[in-house]
């Protein structure tokens, strides 16, 4: 991930991660904006939807690292409408294998957007 790209996943309102699962058979990478996270998963908002049950990867980026979780999609449902008329969906995915690296990404995560007003108590 370049230093830009990175940059741009983490100056947004919400943090910004990208998730890889499947689409109709396809395997698709997305840009997700993250609406809540725990150190057992994440709430996510994306433009496709992705199969309950479905196995799929988030990396995160952070300090110049990328670390990437391996995880169970729990549920994704239709969460809003774009300005194009086609959904938004919300994805709640379950971390399955979380590496120290990754464990300290979560942590500058959820730090950095908690220093900017975000992320109550609770979650996935």
């Amino acid at each position: 991930m370049t230093l830009s790209l990175q940059n741009d996943l983490l100056t947004e309102k919400r943090p910004r991660l990208r998730i890889c699962g499947t689409v109709e058979g396809i395997p698709t990478l997305q840009v997700a904006d993250v609406l809540d996270l725990t150190q057992w998963g994440a709430l996510v908002e994306q433009q496709d939807t992705f199969p309950p049950q479905s196995l799929c990867l988030l990396q995160l980026g952070t300090n110049g690292d990328l670390s990437t979780i391996r995880c169970r999609v729990v549920h994704s449902r239709v969460s809003s409408v774009r300005s194009d008329g086609g959904p938004y969906y919300e994805t709640m995915v379950e971390f399955l294998d979380v590496s120290p690296a990754a464990e300290r990404a979560l942590r500058n995560i959820v730090q950095s957007f908690g220093a900017n007003g975000g992320f109550e108590a609770g979650g996935p």
